[in-house]
């Protein structure tokens, strides 16, 4: 792929992830009241960082595996942990209604877009890559999508762990 189209997809990049960034800052202010608030620094760090990180890794061919590969785990973790917000201020009964409109539903979506542009990005650096190899699946191969959705299953279910056993008291 010619580098025109790569470029276009790493400033796409640099949009979501800015955007996702300026809409944490707006739900959850790092400062209220003029009280730093701790707990909400963490994310708008790491938003800062895929803004700012991830574009400059994305710009050389040499570095795009580091890119693709801090790009999808930080969607992952993204994703985990916005649905465990959602669950743990659901209230109420389940409709369809609440699950699209009350949830982080969206913003897991968006934030799923940020993937797949990085993806895109990879594949344009290395479109050899993306080539059917019938010696092993390429969907169960390193930096394919049954690599991330085993990965995205096996941090999930650490997360989930983490969570009901120090609720528990256990950890």
């Amino acid at each position: 792929m010619e580098s025109k189209p790569i470029k276009g997809l790493i400033l796409a990049l640099v949009f979501l992830s800015l955007g996702g960034l300026l809409l944490h800052l707006r739900i959850h202010p790092v400062f209220e009241d003029g009280v730093l608030e701790w707990e909400y620094l963490i994310p708008p760090a790491f938003g800062l960082l895929t803004v700012i990180l991830l574009p400059f890794l994305f710009w050389r061919k040499d570095t795009a595996d580091l890119a693709y590969l801090l790009a999808g785990v930080s969607v992952i973790f993204g994703i985990i942990i916005m649905s465990h917000l959602s669950i743990v201020n659901w209230q109420g009964g389940i409709t369809i209604f609440k699950v699209l409109f009350t949830t982080t539903l969206a913003d897991s979506l968006m934030l799923l877009s940020k993937f797949f542009v990085a993806r895109a990005i990879f594949n344009g650096y290395y479109p050899e890559r993306t080539t059917l190899n019938y010696k092993f699946p390429q969907n169960f191969r390193f930096l394919f999508d049954g690599w991330w959705l085993l990965h995205f299953i096996a941090i999930g279910t650490v997360y989930s762990l983490g969570v009901v056993l120090s609720v528990r008291g256990v950890i």
